[in-house]
């Protein structure tokens, strides 16, 4: 397995503007990011070889050996069921919090998993449950493929 590689803030910069519009050119990468175009491009080649990016497309690495990705479980509820499908939601494994929300949703949950087959189980099986009108399911992991815009900037050393 391929160490994470080392991800500055120009790096940041390039992969914000490929999810901004994925045909976005060097030309105008290295504008904003005061650097040449020459420069713009062998990073990305960098990014591109260490596995970040796919073509022009992040990679969502929910396949990974830390199991760190994040399931966040939006439901809409019959009425008078929501405490029938929250019970159900806690006997799944992986659960991190599960509650009763005000607005768009009725319940809110987050659920550990480390596979698109988890994400696969968890969806089918609140299909099941008495009460669901509707479900919206988000991924996330913890690592910058997935939401470079949301990077923590920790200090080094």
């Amino acid at each position: 397995m391929n160490p994470q590689p080392k991800i500055d803030e120009i790096d940041v910069k390039i992969l914000e503007a490929l999810l901004r519009d994925a045909r976005c050119n060097f030309a105008e990468i290295a504008k904003k990011c005061n650097l040449s175009i020459t420069a713009i491009a062998q990073r990305y080649k960098r990014l591109k070889k260490a596995g970040v990016i796919t073509g022009t497309t992040l990679i969502a690495n929910l396949e990974n050996p830390r199991g760190d990705g994040t399931l966040l479980v939006d439901i809409i509820a019959e009425a008078d069921y929501e405490n029938t499908i929250m019970r159900a939601l806690k006997k799944l494994p992986g659960v991190l919090n599960c509650c009763s929300v005000i607005g768009k949703y009725d319940i809110h949950a987050a659920i550990r998993v480390c596979s698109l087959e988890q994400i696969d189980n968890v969806s089918n099986a609140l299909k099941k449950v008495r009460g669901v009108l509707k479900i919206e399911l988000t991924g996330c992991t913890d690592k910058l493929e997935f939401y470079p815009e949301n990077i923590l900037k920790t200090s080094s050393g």
